[in-house]
Parts: C-alpha cells; structure tokens; sequence
C-alpha cells in the first residue's frame, strides 16, 4: 500500500509533537512534502524538540504505519484524519487548532450532527448535579451532548443524556487505552457502545496536566455552545469557557449560590459578561434559533430532508431491521446509519430493538 495524506496524518500524531507545531509545519508544507522531505526540513527546522523530531524519524515508515493501524482496527479503534471524510469541519477552523486525527470507539457519524457541550466542576454539589441532569436530559432532542467523562457535572450530564435516549461524545485527556477516572470506566464503556469516544492521543498515551486543558478546545470546538454549570475560580470548566469564546461559540452559565466557592466561577463569566445567564433549556434553544415550540410529530417532520422523508415514510408500514430499510431502499449502511441517528435526534423515530427502528410515538 502507498503513503497517502491520511497515513501521513496518523504517523504525524506518533510523535509528541503539539498541533500547533503540527499546523505550524502544515502551513508552510503540505504533508506529502512534509513526509517526503522530512530529514531536511526537521534539521533546518527550529520549531519543537528535538526528542519529538526522533520519533517523526522513528515511525516513518510505510509498513509500520499499515500494520499499525491494522492493528487498532483489529481492537476496535478507528482513526478520522483531517485528510478522510469523517473528520469534522468544525475542528478544521484555524481557532480550535485541529489535531492531526482523532482516534475514537463509536460511532462516529455523531461528529456530523449537532453538538452542545455541558461541563463543569468534578466537585459538585447536589444544586449542581440536579442542574447539569435537568438540562442535559431537555437539551438532548436537539443536539448531542459533549462532554469530557469526568466526575462531577460532565458524567452526570453524560449519563442523564443516555438515559433519555440521546446521543453523547465524550473527548478524551489521554489515549482510548488509558481511561481515567477509573470510577466511570463504565460510563466509558456505555459511550463507547452508545455514543462516541475520542481523543487526538494515541491509545497508550497517559493523560498529563496538560493533556486535559488541551482537550477541552476539543469539546468546546465540535460545539455550538457551552454550558458552564458550576465551577470555582481556575477551574479546567473556565478553559473550556474561554476556548469556545475565542472559538466564536455561545457560552452560557448557570447562576450558583454566592456563598459557594464552587459556583464562584461561573457567576464570575456571567457578571464579566462572558457567558449568558440561563435559567431553562429554553434559553439555550431560543439563543442558537432552534425551533422548540412545536414539538409534535407532524411538525418535526416537516424539517426532514429527503433520504429522512424517504425513511419516515417506509416507518409508516411498521417497524424494521436496518439491513431491510438499506434493501428497500438502495442505500448503504454508512448513509443510513447517519440517517437514523439524526432522525432519533429529532425525536421522529425510535429503536425498539438491536437495529430495530419504528416511529416514535
């Protein structure tokens, strides 16, 4: 097999190499040139270290990359380059500073669709928990919930998103191998199987002190906006706050309580004027123009485009598998699973069983 953009991308992030050196290189360099001409161009170079040049020199090589990856598809880990079509547009903007790839379990259709993130502290109290269950559970009809699979505000919100059916990406710190906190390793599992798992670190990779601020452009990025639950001053949920900022998404804030530490952050972005103060899902859907006031099935289905019409209307007939909706209706698997999800997300279709779809009530 020959050397190809998306290879390159993937030997690119073997490295330790930031992506701002990545993107910094990439901009003066197309990858093929880059790969091509790499022994020159790293010594003439001064951008990164020298211990991340040594591993560029070390993983170059067209065999290792093909077994590597072999091997990772063989365990379930899928790789979207920028160079490949999974790989979202969103992230591609100059202000998130795109990782080369992302490795991710799931399914990776979720990238296309509509995203809003929810994060917050890992130490929250019982008004903050409540708050990030409630709104997750009332945002997710309309978008995927993003989060990062941490304690606190992010896992509630991640799990209260599953438990109404929804869809929900949780982006890594460390490699897909490398899970941590070790206390929602099943929650991983469940997004793993329900959702989306990425990081742009390879599978072995452990999370550092750095690796977690990095993500979070990450969350914030594949976003139309962020909601700051409850966090105290510094907190890593103010990062994520001040990405999505200079990334040009809305971010909003739950007001807290004065008198505790923990909502000090969030009522200070609020008060600075850098988030909106929300007090209902409402506000959130009525800021990003999402239609909520009619909720009901005749109304969603005039949002449908063609191949969801198409869908709908072969539903009406009863319930069935996937692979017979693919047969009646000539397409592949991969557009239809694209298909199903974003009529879930709608709330026009539902899955009774293991790809299973009838129409929701």
């Amino acid at each position: 097999m020959s050397i190809n953009e998306s290879k390159i991308y993937y030997w690119l992030s073997l490295s330790s190499i930031s992506p701002r050196t990545i993107n910094k290189i990439l901009e003066q360099y197309s990858p093929l040139e880059f790969w091509n001409d790499c022994e020159t161009i790293l010594r003439t170079t001064s951008l990164g270290k020298r211990d991340s040049f040594k591993a560029l020199k070390q993983f170059r090589n067209e065999d290792y990359i093909d077994s590597s990856l072999a091997a990772l598809a063989k365990k379930g880990i899928g790789v979207a380059t920028r160079a490949g079509g999974r790989f979202p547009e969103r992230l591609m903007q100059r202000e998130v500073d795109p990782p080369a790839v992302l490795y991710y379990r799931g399914d990776i259709n979720l990238l296309s669709t509509r995203c809003f993130a929810i994060v917050g502290t890992r130490h929250s109290s019982q008004y903050g928990e409540n708050a990030a269950k409630k709104f997750a559970k009332e945002l997710s009809p309309y978008f995927t919930i993003v989060s990062g699979l941490a304690m606190g505000i992010d896992g509630y919100a991640q799990r209260a998103a599953l438990s109404e059916g929804g869809k929900t990406i949780g982006v890594l710190g460390s490699g897909i191998n490398c899970f941590t906190p070790a206390c929602n390793e099943s929650l991983f599992e469940e997004v793993c199987e329900k959702g989306l798992v990425i990081t742009e670190y390879p599978p072995d990779r452990f999370a550092t002190k750095y690796t977690f601020p990095e993500r979070n452009r990450i969350i914030s990025g594949l976003s139309d906006g962020v909601l700051v639950v409850e966090a105290k001053d510094k907190s890593g949920a103010l990062i994520t706050a001040d990405l999505a900022n200079s990334q040009n998404r809305e971010v909003y804030a739950v007001p807290g309580n004065i008198d505790r530490m923990g909502a000090s952050g969030t009522n200070a972005l609020i008060s600075r004027g850098e988030a909106k103060l929300v007090m209902s899902y409402k506000d959130i859907l009525h800021d990003l123009n999402v239609d909520f006031d009619e909720n009901n099935t005749k109304n969603r289905v005039a949002t449908l485009d063609n191949s969801e019409l198409k869908v709908y209307n072969l539903l009406q007939n009863g319930g069935l598998h996937a692979d017979e909706i693919c047969l009646k209706l000539g397409m592949n698997i991969v557009e239809l699973t694209t298909v199903l999800t974003t009529l879930e997300l709608k709330q026009v279709i539902k899955k009774t069983l293991a790809s299973t779809y009838c129409l929701a009530e």
